[in-house]
């Protein structure tokens, strides 16, 4: 918004500026032109009097006078053509016959511009007679080279370029004031938007900038808020939730257990065990329905230490990994640190490596490395893999592969890419080096 603004008030003022210009250019130009001959004729007819007033000896010395005041050249010529005097010291021992100097022999004023081939080049000239005693006696002639004439004009067309150029920074200077005072506050509110899916808590200030802009910032206030309640609530009932469902389950599970110790061989115990495992499952289940609630609410993410937490969280499945007899390796580069909310990496770790037992033959291989400015954590095992066409279709909610094996819930891949996008990253299924499946994922550092 601001580049726009400026180019467009500098490109008005530059247009306006230059339609300005070009004709008052064209009128200096002529008026400097006409004043440089009017001073011309002023400085000879000036002359022919001085002439006019003194004696034919003294001629050469008020010529060379008058030259070096005006900067011109001065001839004077007499009426039988012969030069009289010259300001350049040349021969007068010659004639001097010019058309001006013969109008000017005849009484008149002549003033016009023609070729020198003596200088090479354009020559302004203006002729006056010398009158003593109501007669013409000799023709004087003032001349310079039109060059000098184009000198002044052309400082006079710098001037005036350089008074457009200096109009045109200025008009810059103010746009780009003015879009900062309009811009400014915009800015600001496009901070507090960006970060507000972070921080529902953030409000922009409506009190500052113009009309249109606090009425936005008032209103982005209202979402924030209202957002805000409406998380607080879904937080809420995710822990009322926790709390009212959990309690049950734990007591299930604790007379389940007894049913099971009292039991002896046989059916009941057997079904008693099978129980267990199904409260154990439902349990797991409501954990990932929880955290996906969470998920959705969106909490306030800070610097981990990713290296930190998945080197723990290896070792807490080294355990599980030797009674399924599978190798769990794991390659850590340390002190990589990630932006996310509390204890979401940890779930992310946990939820990819018991994937990853659950399906591998003998090997899982866990990698937290570093690719530009986001830390990588893929998770591979040597299992039966994905199909192409189900890779993405895995991370739906409820969605399984067909290479499913039963009691899973088909939320925990949902999770870790709900998770990791919340975050600023993302989760991808593709082949795995050493042979069944592989999940990548991302996170900003």
């Amino acid at each position: 918004m601001t580049k726009r603004l400026v180019l467009a008030l500098v490109a008005l003022t530059a247009a306006v500026a230059i339609a300005l210009a070009v004709p008052l250019g064209i009128m200096v130009d002529r008026d400097q032109r006409a004043a440089f001959v009017s001073v011309l004729q002023v400085d000879t007819l000036v002359t022919a009097a001085q002439l006019a007033a003194t004696s034919d000896s003294a001629w050469q010395e008020t010529v060379s006078a008058a030259a070096e005041r005006t900067g011109a050249r001065i001839v004077v010529v007499r009426r039988d053509l012969t030069l009289a005097a010259d300001s350049d010291l040349s021969a007068l021992d010659r004639t001097f016959d010019r058309p001006e100097i013969d109008r000017a022999l005849a009484g008149d004023l002549s003033s016009d511009i023609r070729i020198s081939t003596t200088l090479g080049g354009a020559l302004r000239f203006v002729a006056a007679p010398v009158v003593d005693k109501g007669q013409v006696v000799a023709a004087v002639r003032l001349s310079l080279p039109e060059s000098e004439v184009d000198a002044v004009v052309a400082g006079t067309r710098r001037s005036l370029v350089a008074f457009i150029l200096s109009v045109v920074l200025a008009a810059a200077l103010v746009a780009w004031l003015l879009a900062r005072s309009l811009a400014a506050p915009l800015h600001r509110l496009a901070g507090v938007a960006r970060r507000l899916p972070d921080d529902l808590t953030l409000r922009g200030d409506d009190a500052y900038g113009p009309g249109e802009v606090r009425q936005v910032a008032a209103a982005l206030n209202v979402t924030a808020g209202r957002l805000g309640e409406l998380v607080k609530r879904q937080q809420r009932v995710a822990a009322d939730a926790s709390h009212h469902l959990r309690t049950p389950l734990t007591g299930i599970r604790l007379r389940l257990e007894a049913i099971e110790d009292l039991a002896g061989e046989g059916a009941v115990r057997a079904n008693a065990a099978a129980a267990l495992s199904e409260v154990d499952r439902l349990a797991r289940r409501l954990d990932q329905v929880l955290e996906l609630a969470r998920s959705d609410s969106g909490t306030v993410s800070t610097r981990i230490d990713a290296s930190t937490v998945v080197t723990d969280r290896i070792a807490t499945w080294q355990q599980a990994a030797a009674r399924a007899e599978i190798t769990l390796k794991g390659s850590v580069i340390p002190d990589l640190v990630v932006h996310a909310p509390v204890g979401v990496l940890d779930r992310v770790v946990d939820e990819l490596v018991g994937n990853a037992l659950r399906y591998a033959h003998r090997q899982v291989v866990v990698e937290l490395t570093r690719t530009d400015d986001q830390v990588r954590l893929a998770v591979a095992d040597d299992g039966p893999g994905l199909a192409a066409d189900e890779r993405d279709a895995v991370f739906e909610r409820f969605a399984r592969g067909s290479q499913a094996k039963p009691g899973g819930s088909g939320l925990g891949l949902a999770l870790v890419r709900e998770s990791s996008r919340a975050a600023g990253g993302d989760a991808v299924a593709e082949g795995s080096p050493i042979g069944g499946l592989q999940i990548t994922t991302t996170w900003p550092t």
